[in-house]
């Protein structure tokens, strides 16, 4: 059975935007492609996400003490664990996982107090490939998903995503360890607060809601997702795997049973 983001975690993140502010000290190059690369972020655009990708790689083999640019080469790589889960190919997937994973251990080396975003990015990357491998990868990765989201709260304790990360642990979590389906609810509202516009948060607001078995409610947050960013493949890709693994997800309100 495919297994969706995490998100976060994205991480997504899922799934999704950093965040984060670059360092005044990058260039007029780099800086247009962060902005292409948060594009991309959202409508996961593999042309533009690879301009991206071959900006920061040749500006890191010029500059490799300069943290933000394996940083956001990590960021790059979010999208295509996305892509390629959607596209049920795991392999792929975790293998763009494993490489976010080396680029941010790459950039916490050059210096480890610069950006919280790479700790809370690297929370992403460890509990999306929990997803990928069941019960133990959650027991082989989800303590380290809670560790680095953890130490981006330390950080920034405002951060959006970092608070989306936090929840999502606390959503697929063994109650022994930490799981809360309620907690994580609540965690996502808050985090809805501090980034109305972002649909990660009501992506995995959704999500919360629909390991509920509230149908309706999470109808209702995928539709806000797609309503305040109509281009967010990520709200796209996990409504369409959702509704795949729940047919009650696509039936009207009466057909619910919470």
């Amino acid at each position: 059975m495919r297994r969706t983001l995490k998100t976060v975690l994205i991480l997504s993140c899922l799934a999704a935007f950093a965040g984060a502010e670059p360092a005044p000290t990058l260039s007029t190059e780099a800086r247009e492609a962060v902005t292409r690369l948060e594009a991309a972020e959202v409508t996961y655009d593999r042309a533009q996400l690879q301009l991206a990708i071959d900006t920061f790689s040749r500006l890191h083999a010029q500059e490799p003490k300069n943290p933000w640019y394996p940083y956001f080469l990590a960021r790059s790589q979010f999208p295509l664990v996305n892509i390629h889960d959607y596209q049920n190919d795991k392999t792929r997937a975790e293998e763009a996982g494993q490489k976010g994973i080396e680029l941010l251990e790459a950039a916490v080396a050059i210096d480890d107090k610069v950006n919280p975003d790479a700790y809370r990015l690297l929370g992403d990357f460890y509990g999306r490939l929990s997803l990928f491998q069941g019960v133990f990868g959650r027991m082989r990765y989800g303590s380290r998903s809670m560790t680095y989201h953890r130490k981006a709260l330390e950080m920034a304790p405002s951060s959006f995503l970092a608070m989306v990360g936090s929840a999502t642990d606390k959503l697929y979590a063994p109650g022994a360890f930490g799981g809360d389906v309620d907690g994580a609810v609540e965690m996502f509202r808050k985090a809805i607060a501090l980034e109305p516009k972002s649909p990660v948060g009501y992506v995995w607001l959704a999500k919360a809601y629909i390991k509920q078995k509230k149908f309706e409610d999470a109808r209702a947050q995928f539709a806000k997702a797609l309503e305040v960013r109509p281009d967010s493949a990520f709200a796209r890709g996990e409504l369409k795997a959702e509704s795949e693994k729940e047919p009650r997800l696509a039936q009207p309100r009466t057909a619910d049973k919470s």
